[in-house]
C-alpha cells in the first residue's frame, strides 16, 4: 500500500499481477488494502510505463453494501480501471491449496469447539479451482491482448457445495468429530458474541454473510474457454492432498440444530 514500493515494484516492469487483499477489515482495512491500493498501483504502473496489470479479485464482487468484503472487491476493481492502466482482472471462486484459504478456515472450524458448526444448510454453492491452474491462468492472461480491459470470472470444473468440500476435507484428514448444521437466524448472534470476545474469530459478521453469496463463473468450462486448458477437478485432487495434519479425536455424527 505504500506508493513509494509500488513504484519500486513497477520499475522496469512490463506487467504486474496484484494478488493482495484482506478478507477482514482489521488489523488492515478494506479501505486502505482492497481499495485504495489498486488506484496506488494502477498509478505507480502507468507512471512506469507498465504495460498491463493483472488484478485479481473474487467471484461475487459487487457494490453492495450488506457484504463488506465483496463490496471492497469490487470497489479496488473499479479503482484500478479508473486510473486508465491497461488491465485485465480475473475474479476466481475458491482457490484450493494444500493449506491456507478455505482449507485454514475448515481446520480451524474443526478444532473449534466441541462440534464442528456448518453453517446454514451447508448448500451454499462453489466453483473451486486448483492453486496451480489459477496460478497458470494468471500467466497465460499476461500476454493475452484480447483480455485487455475484460473482467473474467474463473472457477474449475465442478460446482460443488460447501458440506460437499468440507466433507472432503474431514474425511482426508480422518477427523471424525461431530457436524452440526446451525440455522442462520440461529447462528448469527453466535458470530456476533464470538467476534467480541475474540480477535481472530472463526467466522466474523461479513463472513458469514458472504456465505449466501455463490461463488459460480458463468460456466464450468471457463478455464478452457479463456485459458484453453482443462483445470484439475477438485473431487479427485482434495483427499489426496489434504491428508496430512493430526486429526482431533471424536466420534463422527451429523445432525441438523432445532429450527
Amino acid at each position: 500500500t505504500d506508493p513509494a514500493a509500488l513504484a519500486r515494484v513497477c520499475e522496469g516492469a512490463a506487467a504486474v499481477i496484484s494478488l493482495v487483499a484482506v478478507r477482514r477489515n482489521r488489523p488492515q482495512t478494506y479501505l486502505d488494502v482492497n481499495i485504495e491500493a489498486p488506484h496506488r498501483l494502477g498509478e505507480a504502473a502507468k507512471a512506469a510505463g507498465v504495460t498491463k496489470v493483472i488484478y485479481i479479485s473474487s467471484i461475487g464482487a459487487q457494490p453492495d453494501a450488506r457484504f463488506k468484503y465483496l463490496a471492497s472487491r469490487w470497489a479496488g476493481e473499479q479503482a484500478l480501471q479508473r486510473t486508465g492502466i491497461p488491465s485485465t482482472i480475473l475474479r476466481f471462486s475458491h482457490i484450493l491449496g494444500e493449506d491456507g484459504g478455505i482449507v485454514g478456515d475448515f481446520q480451524r472450524r474443526a478444532e473449534f469447539g466441541p462440534v464442528i458448526v456448518i453453517p446454514g444448510d451447508g448448500q451454499q454453492h462453489s466453483q473451486p479451482i486448483i492453486r496451480e491452474d489459477a496460478a497458470r491462468c494468471v500467466i497465460e492472461s499476461i500476454a493475452r491482448a484480447d483480455l485487455y480491459g475484460q473482467t473474467v470470472e474463473l472457477g474449475g470444473p465442478e460446482i460443488l457445495t460447501y458440506q460437499q468440500l468440507f466433507d472432503f476435507f474431514v474425511a482426508a484428514r480422518g477427523i471424525t468429530k461431530r457436524q452440526v448444521k446451525v440455522p442462520i437466524p440461529l447462528l448469527e448472534p453466535l458470530v456476533a458474541v464470538v467476534g467480541a470476545v475474540m480477535s481472530n474469530p472463526i467466522l466474523t459478521p461479513d463472513e458469514r454473510r458472504t456465505l449466501s453469496v455463490e461463488k459460480i463463473a458463468k460456466s464450468t468450462d471457463a478455464v478452457l474457454q479463456h485459458c484453453k486448458f482443462r483445470p484439475t477437478t477438485p473431487s479427485a485432487w482434495a483427499q489426496p492432498q489434504w491428508r496430512t495434519g493430526p486429526p482431533p479425536r471424536a466420534t463422527h455424527r451429523r445432525s441438523n440444530a432445532p429450527h
